[in-house]
């Protein structure tokens, strides 16, 4: 499931420019966490797609009091024109939602303009949090 993912997060990169992006980290708990110049864009309709989509692949995560508690994490190479390059999640218990979670980070994340505070093309990390009843 990584790999796919992964190759969906390189099909914006074009292959010239493959060569001088940096490693893939392989723990991105060392990172620097992304700052966002505005919040990513998340209506309660996402919040409602991603509850389906976890609970259609039975995916089995954290619960409390009745309400499931997800974190997805990723580690997402930024431009420093604050481009999103590639987002590689870290493994979960739901693959389905780190797929939500790259879509969505595709789809809004420059819109909401990450900036790289050493700019250059950097490594940083991010996360998603999901709540939704049982």
């Amino acid at each position: 499931m990584i790999d796919l993912l992964f190759a969906m997060a390189l099909a914006t990169t074009s292959a010239e420019n493959m060569q001088d992006l940096p490693a893939v980290p392989t723990d991105i708990s060392a990172l620097e966490t992304a700052q966002f110049n505005k919040p990513i864009y998340y209506a309660a309709r996402h919040e409602l797609a991603a509850e389906r989509v976890a609970k259609k692949a039975k995916c089995k995560l954290p619960t409390a009091e009745n309400w499931v508690h997800a974190r997805i994490e990723a580690a997402i190479l930024v431009t420093p024109s604050g481009e999103l390059v590639k987002i590689v999640p870290v493994e979960s218990a739901c693959p389905e939602l780190e797929t939500y979670m790259v879509n969505h980070l595709n789809k809004y994340g420059s819109k909401a303009g990450p900036v790289s505070a050493d700019g250059k093309t950097a490594w940083y990390k991010t996360a998603m949090h999901f709540r939704f009843p049982e």
